[in-house]
């Protein structure tokens, strides 16, 4: 019971406003679809919420307001208590403005790149259910973010589940979400879903990685957090070799700055940070100071036998 009333609790003002917009957005919408099924029954979007790939020119805006919009009361009950926790941890840990910014950046991106490949497929096939038909709603984008972030800031920690009779570490959770993603791709053509998640988690990290400020320095070049580390080992020789040419492309087009050493020593793990450069301190401070704010939200007010979900701050092996 504590750690249900320590979820509701203390909650930050930007984590309160995500989760109020998604509420009063998805109820909205639920409203708006059983008013015009009454005259049209088979009606089953919410054009000017929800992203319907051959109206985006009419309402460019639901780029952004279809990631508020969870289309059945099963999905937003799970998504308020996803954003709850992880809203919580992550404005605490990043602050409100730069929290904000990565959900916009990730939550829009991964809508349009989605649209993309609807469109794609409709040239592709003729069949028009692709343009007025499918919608794209729903946070699984920013979600599968939020798992790279996590993996970013605290990726030996464990999720335990059921009192601990299961536990997972963080950094694992994104392989679950993609394992997820896959089935209902197989077994109920969630397409929608699938590249959601799939296209979110790797804007979330392209933007940890390369743009995002963090103790005066832009984003995050160390062997940990390479984009190999988030595939099974034996595909990490063909993953290198793909980012390396996606970053040198990239570099060309100027979409993001070379550093000081090459990427592709990164990925290839062959240098680390100098001791006493400026990176290597900045991660220390940065380590550091996430122990001790891990270390502060995990630590129980009181012992609880309750089955709940519970985030274990204890440093595991």
């Amino acid at each position: 019971m504590s750690f249900k009333m320590n979820l509701v609790t203390n909650v930050p003002s930007l984590t309160k406003a995500l989760v109020s917009t998604l509420f009063c957005v998805s109820v909205g919408c639920y409203v708006y679809i059983y008013r015009t099924s009454l005259d049209e029954p088979k009606q089953t979007v919410c054009p000017f919420i929800g992203l319907v790939p051959g109206f985006i020119f009419y309402a460019p805006w639901t780029l952004l307001t279809a990631t508020f919009y969870e289309n059945n009361p099963f999905s937003l009950t799970f998504s308020i208590i996803v954003l709850l926790f992880c809203g919580k941890y992550l404005e605490r840990a990043w602050g409100s403005r730069e929290l904000l910014k990565f959900i916009v950046i990730t939550a829009i991106l991964s809508n349009i790149v989605t649209w993309f490949g609807l469109v794609f497929t409709f040239y592709l096939s003729g069949d028009d259910t692709y343009l007025y038909q499918i919608q794209i709603n729903g946070m699984a984008g920013v979600f599968s973010a939020f798992l790279v972030a996590f993996k970013h800031l605290v990726p030996e920690h464990r999720l335990a589940i059921l009192g601990g009779k299961i536990s997972i570490r963080v950094k694992n959770l994104l392989g679950v979400a993609t394992a997820v993603s896959i089935a209902s791709l197989i077994l109920m053509k969630a397409i929608v879903f699938y590249n959601l998640v799939n296209i979110g988690w790797i804007i979330g990290w392209i933007y940890i990685r390369f743009f995002k400020y963090q103790d005066g320095i832009q984003g995050d070049q160390s062997e940990a957090f390479a984009i190999h580390t988030f595939f099974p080992e034996f595909l990490h020789p063909v993953v290198m070799i793909i980012s390396n040419h996606v970053y040198d492309l990239l570099v060309k087009l100027k979409c993001c700055k070379p550093g000081a050493r090459s990427y592709r020593d990164l990925e290839l793990g062959s240098t680390t940070p100098q001791p006493g450069s400026a990176r290597a301190e900045a991660e220390r401070r940065r380590a550091l100071a996430l122990k001790a704010l891990d270390m502060r939200l995990s630590k129980p007010q009181e012992p609880t036998s309750d089955n709940s979900v519970i985030f274990d701050a204890d440093e595991h092996k």
